[in-house]
């Protein structure tokens, strides 16, 4: 029986576990992480190396540890060159990778990890009962979901049909490696597309980068306003009763599809070079035409590529729905009308069970999925502890 179980890995699950060690709130024998992938924060490393991400979107004083400070005293000491950029001192990539590891390697996260695929969440008399695919249990006091959303890529309805063909990929895809010559189609216009297509247009094997989007740019230093972090807007977020509105609330918050300025830039350069085009408009649906992927576009236009690389998110459905509607079932576990948790100011869901990242955005607001939202959630769960 471990006094708690963390579900997920990822920035969210290694925040959250990473504390409760630290804090001396729980032991290694007494804490078990489970994941899909072998390693802490894998899923993060392996995505953010994918797009090319130099520096990362969120502030310096957002990261795995307690001290806000942390990262910017890892760096000098260190020695890292141009460690941050901007006025909110935005971290570089690697700096921000190895201080991560570094919270994971000291705590002693490795030493509660577990990989597998969890597929059956029940309660027990004795606290929860966590089953893998393997077909293992695991009991735990209380359990922590730290489910991340891009384990479950979003396909286009136009790029369905096409989705198991190896001209047709999605970042999300682990499974699939980045084409790296020929010509290039990137579609999606947020942060994760750009820095793509970007980066993309740089290698010397690739002919073009066609960028497709549905809008122009939309430029944004953050995926939100920085009043979302305190009480400037949580205030009266809190004080709605009515989740139906919440979540209208979460979802103008966002700045969908946004990019910061310095990518925007990259972005002309490459333009510039003649290598990156951006067109804007919808897709309507795609074809193979020989050894190519041809786009039949809104405007009756047809773009065409050796490849596709699809940067169009991730379902916008309850991360772990596959296995945890049966327990919402089960449990009666409340939720809003649009299908997540409705939870305790503490993120508990019902008897020790605990949410973070997206399950917890209807308490914590629209940075829930973000850096600042690991933070957040940290924070309240550990009051519990």
């Amino acid at each position: 029986m471990y006094k708690w179980i963390v579900i997920g890995g990822g920035v969210q699950g290694c925040s959250v576990a990473s504390r409760l060690l630290i804090e001396k709130k729980v032991t290694t024998e007494e804490l078990l992480i489970i994941d899909p992938h072998a390693e802490p924060l894998e899923m993060w490393q392996r995505i953010t190396s994918k797009i090319g991400m130099q520096y990362l979107r969120s502030p310096v004083v957002h990261h795995l540890e307690a001290d806000p400070y942390s990262l910017k005293k890892f760096a000098k000491l260190h020695d890292f060159t141009q460690p941050f950029k901007g006025k909110y001192g935005r971290p570089r990539l690697d700096l921000f990778n190895d201080h991560s590891l570094n919270v994971v390697n000291k705590t002693g996260v490795r030493d509660s990890w577990r990989q597998g695929l969890v597929n059956k969440l029940a309660k027990h008399s004795i606290g929860w009962e966590v089953s893998v695919q393997d077909g293992q249990n695991f009991y735990g006091e209380r359990v922590i979901l730290a489910i991340g959303v891009n384990n479950t890529p979003h396909f286009p309805t136009w790029a369905q049909e096409l989705q198991d063909n190896e001209r047709m990929n999605h970042i999300f895809d682990l499974k699939k490696d980045l084409p790296n010559s020929g010509n290039i189609i990137v579609v999606g216009g947020g942060m994760t597309a750009a820095q793509l297509a970007s980066n993309l247009s740089k290698q010397q094997d690739v002919n073009s980068v066609t960028l497709v989007k549905r809008h122009p740019f939309r430029i944004h230093r953050f995926d939100s306003d920085p009043g979302w972090l305190g009480p400037k807007f949580l205030t009266s977020f809190d004080k709605l009763t009515n989740y139906k509105k919440r979540r209208e609330v979460i979802q103008e918050a966002r700045y969908r599809g946004s990019i910061t300025k310095d990518v925007y830039i990259n972005i002309k350069k490459q333009i510039n070079t003649g290598k990156l085009h951006v067109y804007n408009g919808g897709v309507v649906s795609a074809k193979l035409e020989g050894q190519c992927i041809q786009l039949l576009t809104s405007q009756d236009e047809v773009l065409s590529g050796d490849a596709v690389l699809l940067s169009t998110g991730a379902e916008p459905s309850l991360p772990g729905r596959e296995w945890l509607k049966e327990a919402i079932d089960h449990i009666r576990l409340p939720c809003a009308p649009c299908g997540f948790p409705i939870v305790s100011k503490s993120l508990e869901w019902k008897n020790g069970l605990f949410v973070t990242g997206a399950l917890a955005e209807l308490e914590i607001g629209p940075v829930s999925r973000n850096i600042a939202g690991a933070r957040k959630a940290t924070e309240r769960i550990l009051q519990t502890a």
